[in-house]
């Protein structure tokens, strides 16, 4: 990523913005204005991009594809990117960090939805998954690195975008990582949007233990036992679970030092939480299995942001924000509190619940506990 923005900073600022103009729109094929010699000169310059441009239809690939034939992935310098530019831009950048075991691509089918109502963004792949993998110095799971990844990235928006408001988003693992940014570097960020943040996790015990028996057991990068049980507590959709567990820029099995470093990361989530004071949107899925929903309450309940809201999804599982997970109704109140931080409203501490009807008992009972 540090390469990425090297070639990306060395020229002025118009330059730079008719580079990524021309890039954005050869990725999604979204019709803008650009002079040739840009599109020529950031064609010639960037080392490796998609051979064939196919047009994004929304929705039409809710999962994804291998990245290696997905248009919307670019390849610049040594790293993969999502990157998505709306042909009605609204001054709004969005950041993604994905959760574990996925890549990237997870955030194309909400950046097709982002990008209609004139947002525009980047998403990222953690050290240790998606395509980049292959080399030795992101071939594991760091999410010390990629907090500094991301920082580079944010402070070259930054830099090249002053008049653009920024937004740190991310889910699960994503979630633990853009708290942790938000609260290091406040500078670089406007705002927040964070989906079940990896922090309090559920059955973690038996997982530890299904991932002794995987390490010594079942030798290869196929996920054993404890990469499976971590996929049906986020998903009861088969079709989800067999894309989590098959696509080769995912990654669900890790070394027994990755596992650690990333338990000892997470374990700081909440303390980070705690120091957040720019406005923040976290989401819950009710029926999420793999994170406490309980836990992520208290968590917002402890968040000293004036401007907060918690979004909680009813009928939501573990994924909101990734891999077409989301409903109309969370892209709606998703995207207006996106364009709300660029009006004057009055900050506050909000609730609010989607899909709240038709409830079980049980669900019921859940949805009572978490509002108080």
């Amino acid at each position: 990523m540090r390469r990425l923005f090297q070639y990306y900073t060395k020229s002025d600022g118009v330059l730079t913005r008719l580079r990524m103009v021309a890039l954005t729109s050869a990725i999604l094929c979204m019709p803008t204005a650009v002079p040739a010699v840009a599109a020529v000169e950031a064609t010639s310059a960037t080392p490796t991009t998609a051979e064939h441009s196919t047009q994004v239809t929304p929705q039409s690939t809710p999962i994804g594809s291998v990245c290696t034939k997905d248009p919307s992935c670019v390849i610049v310098g040594e790293t993969h990117m999502l990157v998505w530019q709306s042909p009605t831009p609204a001054k709004i950048v969005v950041v993604c960090i994905h959760g574990l075991g996925l890549c990237a691509r997870a955030y194309k089918p909400l950046a097709e939805e982002l990008s209609a109502a004139g947002i525009d963004g980047y998403a990222v792949n953690v050290r240790g998954f998606g395509p980049d993998r292959d080399q030795p110095e992101r071939a594991k799971l760091n999410c010390v690195e990629t907090v500094e990844d991301v920082r580079t990235l944010l402070a070259g928006i930054r830099r090249d975008h002053p008049d653009y408001r920024v937004v740190l988003m991310g889910e699960s693992m994503g979630g633990a990582l853009t708290l942790r940014i938000a609260a290091e570097h406040p500078e670089l960020v406007d705002a927040v949007v964070c989906s079940a943040p990896a922090w309090k996790l559920l059955k973690m015990r038996k997982t530890a233990v299904k991932g002794v028996f995987e390490l010594l057991l079942s030798p290869g990068k196929r996920p054993g036992p404890a990469g499976r049980a971590v996929i049906h507590q986020a998903t009861s959709d088969p079709h989800l679970a067999e894309h989590w567990l098959t696509d080769p820029s995912h990654k669900l099995k890790l070394s027994l030092g990755e596992a650690t470093a990333f338990l000892s990361f997470i374990s700081k989530t909440d303390t980070y939480a705690k120091r957040l004071t720019k406005p923040i949107l976290l989401l819950q899925g009710l029926n999420d299995h793999l994170v406490s929903p309980k836990a992520v309450a208290k968590m917002f309940r402890d968040i000293p942001s004036e401007d907060k809201t918690f979004l909680i999804d009813a009928k939501g599982e573990h994924l909101i924000l990734e891999e077409a997970r989301f409903t109309p109704a969370v892209t709606e109140k998703l995207i207006a509190w996106l364009k709300s931080q660029t009006s004057s409203v009055s900050p506050q501490a909000a609730l609010e619940v989607v899909a709240d009807d038709k409830l079980s008992r049980k669900e019921q009972r859940d949805l009572s506990r978490l509002r108080r």
